[in-house]
């Protein structure tokens, strides 16, 4: 999480799951505070979609794939697989280590 906002460079897949992780709880707290400070929680969801989007840019670069599949990440229904999937693909040259 030390390049949370940073879209250069690539993320490991442990980085991945746990800065989902970490977006999943953030997300739960963000629809809390919308009943008590709405705009707080307005701060909070950009800086998770911020961050998240960064976090998949780098991950796909690590995989190997199109930045173009950046796009599944935010189709409804969709965008449960591709997480799964993205945390799921292996890093590039992780392939030809033993």
């Amino acid at each position: 999480m030390k390049h949370y906002f940073d879209f250069n460079g690539t993320s490991t897949r442990q980085e991945y799951w746990g800065v989902s992780i970490v977006v999943c709880v953030g997300m739960v707290l963000a629809l809390v505070l919308t009943e008590i400070a709405p705009f707080l929680a307005l701060v909070l969801l950009i800086a998770i979609i911020w961050g998240y989007s960064a976090l998949i840019i780098r991950r796909l670069r690590d995989a190997g794939l199109s930045l173009w599949w950046f796009l599944a990440a935010w189709v409804p229904y969709i965008s449960f697989i591709s997480m799964i999937v993205f945390g799921c693909i292996p890093s590039q040259g992780s392939g030809d280590k033993k």
